[in-house]
């Protein structure tokens, strides 16, 4: 898996209100947040069985569960910030269409959140040099995200601009798999999905701006035809 299809973002907006109210209940219980109930004792097992084996852990690419994690998330961390997420991003422009999974909005401008879910050992290049990937004792290589973001980042500008929307937006990258290592990455814009949430938590900055949040929300869900896709999405599983 490499970008995360829009059906699935769209199974993740509806899934995500659900986790919202179930997530809180879980962590407060247990004193683990739900990425690592899910994962942490599977991961040490198989690093055990590896161990013994003398052969590395299978691992998969990302999954539906792990992005709707890290979603639902970003929208409980955006609620109690005064901010508001915008999911999924995929917005149109002069005939060309964002793979963004989120808009985060903040008092402080727009961050277009471009989701990967690929597993394994994650070692970055300065464009236009492909990207490594090391999963289940194989090398593979995939295209060079920081293109795919700059190429995102322009759409969503040049269509903020048209609607009239006024505020500074950037594009990063988080690989949402947590059995993903990254290394040698040649960008401060690309996260894990715990590496991001901390990064939010930690900058202050984020909450300084005048940028009407809620105005600027609505106008690009509206861009980005939530409304339809969520009805789309209805439809089909009639």
């Amino acid at each position: 898996m490499s970008e995360i299809p829009v059906s699935q973002l769209i199974f993740v907006v509806v899934m995500g209100v659900l986790l919202l109210l179930i997530v809180p209940v879980i962590e407060s219980r247990t004193g683990k947040s739900l990425t690592q109930l899910l994962f942490g004792f599977r991961r040490k097992s198989e690093r055990t069985a590896a161990s013994a084996s003398g052969k590395e852990p299978r691992i998969n690419n990302g999954t539906k569960g792990e992005l709707l994690s890290f979603i639902s998330q970003l929208i409980r961390f955006a609620g109690k910030n005064g901010m508001q997420v915008v999911a999924p991003g995929t917005i149109t422009y002069k005939g060309k269409t964002s793979r963004l999974s989120a808009l985060l909005v903040a008092p402080s401008g727009v961050t277009g959140i471009y989701c990967l879910g690929f597993g394994g050992t994650i070692t970055g290049a300065k464009e236009p040099n492909s990207w490594k990937q090391h999963i289940n004792g194989e090398n593979k290589t995939f295209p060079n995200p920081l293109t795919a973001c700059r190429e995102q980042e322009e759409i969503v500008r040049g269509a903020m601009a048209e609607a009239g929307i006024r505020g500074d937006m950037d594009v990063v990258i988080v690989f949402t798999n947590p059995r993903a290592t990254l290394r040698e990455v040649p960008s401060s814009r690309i996260y894990s999905q715990f590496g991001l949430l901390e990064h939010l938590k930690d900058t202050s900055a984020l909450r300084n701006g005048s940028l009407d949040v809620k105005d600027t929300a609505k106008k690009l869900a509206v861009l980005a035809d939530v409304k339809g896709l969520k009805e789309r999405a209805k439809k089909r599983k009639k």
